[in-house]
């Protein structure tokens, strides 16, 4: 993983959600879980947080160390806190690599009482004509590992809705938290074919392209965006799953 494209091309979280999540625990000590190159790390900063990310890969907290975020290498289920709490435990666009039982049970250990669990994920929807542009480049270069982009084609929010459900199901099982609810969050941004371009290779199976073969799919997308006029504007939610974790210690 590029982990300068990565914090250059992946797109920020909406101020709404980091300010709810904010108001809505019980303190300013946040434990960032998947922190990355620390780009929800940071926001979290600008809005008078303290914040510790928890990442497993050395390049991506190493950028991260680099723009001041604190960040300790571990995966979460792994991480050792050593007696150490928070008031919020987030993650943004990572949750999905976490155990969703092992990863409630262990954001139930390190926060206080009354303290906020909240995994959040951005679900874009893109339009229908990257998506197929996308897929038949990939089909070409990569015949034996086709990506399955079909469900995008309808409502990614539909289409996360596994994913959430996951999230749920993990926090109720801890037993120790309030009943799980969704905060949404709609936005939207354009693209130019450049930003757009830059951001496609930190997804997914592009990120395991050889060069020559990522750059003929990017050059197959970058078409088809000439066609809608250069540009691609994104229509975003951004969900987040969270409860407060209950009992008095």
């Amino acid at each position: 993983m590029d982990a300068e494209r990565y914090d250059r091309a992946r797109p920020p979280y909406p101020d709404a959600l980091v300010d709810r999540i904010v108001t809505a625990s019980p303190g300013r000590d946040v434990l960032d879980v998947g922190a990355g190159t620390g780009i929800e790390a940071r926001q979290f900063q600008a809005a008078g947080c303290t914040v510790l990310g928890i990442e497993p890969d050395e390049r991506m907290a190493a950028f991260a160390r680099r723009s001041r975020v604190e960040v300790e290498v571990a995966r979460f289920e792994d991480w050792q806190p050593a007696g150490r709490q928070f008031d919020a435990v987030i993650a943004g666009t990572a949750w999905h690599w976490v155990d969703p039982v092992a990863g409630a049970a262990k954001a139930a250990q390190v926060l206080r009482p009354g303290g906020r669990l909240a995994p959040f994920h951005h679900v874009p929807q893109l339009p229908e004509e990257v998506i197929d542009a996308l897929a038949e480049a990939h089909r070409q270069v990569a015949p034996d590992s086709p990506l399955d982009l079909g469900l995008l084609k309808g409502s990614a929010l539909d289409a996360s809705r596994p994913l959430f459900a996951r999230i749920t199901d993990g926090i109720r099982q801890t037993g120790r938290f309030s009943e799980p609810e969704q905060w949404r969050f709609a936005w939207e941004r354009t693209y130019t074919r450049e930003e757009w371009l830059d951001q496609l290779p930190t997804f997914g199976a592009l990120t395991r392209l050889p060069a020559d073969e990522l750059a003929e799919v990017l050059d197959s997308v970058g078409a088809v965006i000439d066609t809608l006029g250069g540009h691609v504007t994104v229509p975003y939610i951004t969900v987040a799953v969270t409860s407060t974790r209950s009992g008095t210690a």
